[in-house]
């Protein structure tokens, strides 16, 4: 599993990295689950069905996006956690003010 910590320097991020994932979970543990995700950041839940979740999840590189959707499989009451869609695109197509934030 990757660290959270940045594994290159600021000033190399070259992408931005978004990617879907959907989770399983069981439907009594949902308000746990729908708390954790949003306690791992970068991460946000966009739909919840009974027993269903689309997380987005955003960061400098593809290793962030495999620790949220790792993080999220892991977490007690979720069944499984499945990228669905991953795009990646130069970090030039950014305005200044998302790339500031990325370097952080």
């Amino acid at each position: 599993m990757h660290s959270d910590a940045p594994d290159r320097p600021a000033d190399a991020l070259a992408e931005w990295h978004i990617a879907s994932i959907l989770v399983h979970l069981r439907p009594e543990r949902s308000p746990d689950v729908r708390a954790a995700v949003a306690a791992l950041g970068d991460v946000e839940v966009h739909a919840e069905e009974r027993g269903r979740m689309v997380v987005t999840v955003e960061g400098p590189h593809e290793g962030r996006i495999a620790d949220r959707m790792t993080a999220i499989h892991l977490m007690p009451g979720v069944m499984s956690a499945v990228m669905v869609f991953h795009h990646a695109e130069p970090m030039a197509a950014r305005s200044a003010d998302e790339v500031g934030t990325a370097r952080r």
